[in-house]
């Protein structure tokens, strides 16, 4: 007698979209070029003006693996990025932004690695960087895999890192424990979260296309569009005025909260509270050179 062959677990992947018209399709139809069968694709709307419900309504009818959903009104990026998530019904989930492009095999090096591995959170591919034309651009983008790292140093592997990891498969478990917080920073509070849960893991045969297709803008430029209707990443007199004040609050608490031994937490904030001014510092240099 033949023993039945278990169905790989499904994988959601989360596409927050407002005014996406522009790349809509093409990021689409890479998603469903994924050799990865077993997926959903949730796409949460978050009231655009553009021709982004049409197209999405268009591949909900092709595909019954996509589904949709549309704000009637802006909530805000934030709400929008945990709409995704309250509405996948997969084993792992993926962020996915709808103007990136992936290589098919994503899903499916990213699922096996965390079938293989327990304790990580997160597998992610290699990162490259293509302009509004999906030309490849000369910018790179290094990676961390944390494996074999104590949970100190996954913390700061984050903090000093980029945030490309927030784009990788996840555990559905782990990321729904996580807070999602209406500030400035967010992704760092939520990768923080995450590391001190477990590892991120490299697939490195892996890889994902990050366009860049906005102009420079200046530090400035970026809080103002994190404040605008569309992003409401600062609600507070304290976050419109100070927009950095709350990250460094809210990362102390996510070390404090975290499942780890008393004096890891201690060694974090021991550490994090001189190198916070120092990442300020360089993060302004970093934007405005």
């Amino acid at each position: 007698m033949n023993e039945e062959v278990p169905s790989p677990p499904l994988v959601s992947i989360g596409i927050p979209v407002y005014n996406e018209d522009r790349f809509l399709e093409e990021s689409l139809q890479s998603l469903l070029s994924q050799d990865y069968r077993n997926l959903e694709i949730i796409i949460s709307d978050n009231a655009s003006t553009d021709k982004t419900e049409a197209i999405c309504r268009k591949y909900c009818n092709r595909d019954h693996r996509i589904r949709y959903h549309r704000f009637e009104s802006n909530q805000g990026a934030t709400a929008n990025f945990r709409k995704v998530v309250e509405l996948a019904q997969g084993r792992y989930f993926m962020w996915a932004a709808g103007h990136d492009l992936w290589s098919p095999n994503l899903i499916s090096e990213c699922a096996s690695i965390l079938e293989k591995n327990p304790d990580g959170v997160i597998a992610f591919g290699s990162c490259t960087w293509i302009d509004a034309a999906g030309r490849q651009m000369a910018r790179a983008s290094g990676w961390t895999d944390t494996r074999g790292m104590d949970p100190i140093a996954r913390f700061f592997s984050v903090f000093w890192g980029n945030m490309h990891p927030i784009l990788g498969v996840m555990r559905i478990d782990a990321l729904r424990q996580a807070r999602f917080q209406a500030c400035i920073g967010t992704d760092l509070l939520m990768l923080s979260e995450l590391a001190l849960m477990g590892h991120f893991i490299h697939a490195s045969s892996a890889s994902w296309s990050r366009r860049e297709f906005r102009d420079d803008e200046s530090y400035r430029d970026r809080m103002k569009r994190y404040r605008s209707s569309q992003y409401r990443l600062s609600h507070s007199l304290i976050d419109r005025f100070f927009p950095v004040v709350r990250l460094p609050l809210e990362l102390i608490k996510v070390a404090l909260r975290a499942r780890v031994p008393w004096f890891e937490k201690l060694g974090i904030v021991g550490i994090l509270v001189p190198s916070l001014p120092v990442k300020y510092v360089i993060g302004r240099r970093g934007r405005s050179a």
